[in-house]
């Protein structure tokens, strides 16, 4: 008897809420505060995923400088793509 037949989980959903071109969804969120510093005296970083492409990483020193990195890493996209962000998914 195959072991799949025995399988009782059921199959994973397809997502809907995925983001098909650069920049259409990116998620944030923020890591830390470790016990020890990175080079530069950072405590937390900052990830930042879109869907299609790849991940940003940004160290700070506070968690304050969050909303300052997500609006530069916007800028960034706008003046260097040619490209806006749509959707910003975030916990908290």
């Amino acid at each position: 008897m195959c072991l799949r037949e025995k399988q009782t989980r059921l199959s994973f959903l397809i997502r809907d809420n995925i983001a098909l071109n650069k920049f259409d969804l990116i998620h944030c969120d923020i890591w830390g505060a470790y016990r020890v510093k990175a080079f530069c005296g950072a405590h937390y970083f900052l990830t930042i995923v879109d869907d299609p492409s790849r991940v940003w990483v940004d160290l700070m020193k506070d968690k304050s400088e969050a909303s300052q990195l997500v609006r530069n890493f916007c800028h960034m996209l706008n003046t260097q793509f040619d490209a806006n962000v749509k959707i910003i998914r975030s916990y908290r």
